[in-house]
């Protein structure tokens, strides 16, 4: 699939979600559900917990699982590489089944 440069893309930019900080103090669009009161407000950085920040950080592609070592691994990436290839073997089955 590729990208061009025409009005649709820039829809589609518009859907990506937004991955950097917030200024504190700005109200979380979508976060007011309280009847009553009013959306929660962002904070500062520092007041999150450490593992916030790990939401961010994009995850360790297949490929990449593959050229890893097994003693380099790391428990999060055998898991993320079992899953993924057990997806891609379930998709496999499936197309397989598909076309009979």
């Amino acid at each position: 699939m590729t990208f061009s440069s025409s009005s649709s893309s820039s829809a589609f930019q518009n859907t990506l979600p937004r991955l950097f900080a917030m200024k504190p103090g700005t109200p979380l669009a979508g976060l007011d559900i309280v009847k009553g009161k009013d959306a929660p407000v962002a904070k500062e950085r520092k007041e999150y917990p450490d593992w916030v920040n790990d939401l961010a950080k994009p995850l360790t592609s297949l490929a990449e699982l593959r050229r890893m070592d097994m003693e380099d691994a790391t428990d999060k990436d055998m898991m993320r590489y079992l899953k993924l290839t057990r997806r891609g073997e379930i998709k496999g089955k499936n197309n397989d089944a598909g076309d009979s």
